[in-house]
């Protein structure tokens, strides 16, 4: 009887052994999100590089010497939302101008350009500044507290792409340190590609 049972262990045994192979796994389709190439600039040397976070839309940063009798630096800001509805020009300078006191939307200076097939829109605005101290809340969405700074100047700038959605550049700051760095701004939004 035992040697009836070790026979047919060693035929099921010897039987599994020769079953067919399992198939190979599909070709991977490749990555399910879309990489898209970065939009690149050159900063000005005299700016100070600033280490962006490691996640999240804000893909650059950078620092200006503060100027004449102004207290402290300016700051440069560069984000990037994605391609879709985030990406809308008019809904980030919407929310940079609710950072002032004030309608300074209505009262913002404008400028289009092209930087080959870019085409770059600038916004500019002054006045007092509010910077948030904690997360907005209750029904307005509204921060708990604020810092506020007087005699603030904000030169903003779509960079829109035909390929790569658009990119946000932000430069805040005290009024004089901010207007001293313009030109500097600009060329560099001039240097996109």
């Amino acid at each position: 009887m035992v040697s009836r049972y070790a026979t047919l262990l060693v035929l099921s045994l010897a039987a599994c052994s020769k079953s067919p192979a399992e198939p190979d796994p599909p070709p991977s389709a490749g990555p399910a999100t879309t990489t898209i190439a970065p939009l690149t600039w050159t900063a000005p040397a005299a700016w100070t590089v600033q280490d962006p976070p490691k996640s999240g839309p804000k893909k650059a940063a950078y620092k200006v010497t503060k100027t004449g009798d102004d207290k402290e630096e300016a700051d440069i800001e560069v984000f990037f939302y994605g391609t879709g509805a985030a990406g809308d020009p008019e809904k980030r300078f919407k929310e940079w101008f609710e950072q002032f006191d004030g309608n300074v939307g209505a009262e913002a200076k404008r400028e289009s350009f092209d930087v080959g097939a870019l085409k770059v829109e600038t916004v500019e605005v002054a006045g007092t500044y509010k910077i948030a101290l904690g997360p907005p809340v209750g029904p307005k969405k509204r921060p708990p507290m604020q810092m506020v700074k007087e005699n603030f100047r904000l030169v903003g700038a779509a960079v829109k792409t035909p390929d790569r959605g658009t990119w946000f550049f932000k430069m805040s700051g005290p009024s004089d340190t901010v207007q001293s760095a313009r030109d500097a701004f600009r060329t560099m939004l001039q240097s996109a590609k």
